[in-house]
């Protein structure tokens, strides 16, 4: 029988999804950057439409309390979106002082040029 909150959890879990695409439609949100994003809410699709599978998990690993697979998913989720937005911050540091170096270098050349013009 299916539950209330199943019925909201699926929704809510294909609302996100929806919201997402919606995001990258209006240019919001890059597409390299939504695939997490899709690959959680898909998840919890899933496991919201198939409540069983957290107890398949949970016998897999070896977890006594199920719904605590729940968290360690939830908890790796947090952990992959961290590590992407990590690298996604230290390669723009990397462009941004790249760009300051060209900016620097192109003043020079521009203030030397004025230089010789005077």
């Amino acid at each position: 029988m299916i539950s209330p909150i199943q019925v909201i959890s699926v929704f809510a879990s294909l609302a996100l999804i929806a919201f997402v695409i919606s995001l990258i439609r209006r240019r919001k949100l890059r597409e390299e950057y939504s695939i997490l994003w899709i690959a959680g809410s898909a998840v919890l699709a899933l496991f919201s439409a198939w409540r069983s599978l957290v107890d398949i998990i949970a016998r897999l690993v070896g977890v006594a309390y199920a719904p605590a697979i729940l968290l360690l998913i939830g908890i790796f989720f947090g952990v992959l979106m961290f590590l992407h937005i990590t690298v996604v911050v230290s390669r723009h540091a990397d462009q941004n002082k790249t760009l300051a170096q060209e900016i620097a270098l192109l003043r020079n050349k521009i203030d030397e040029l004025e230089r010789k013009v005077r």
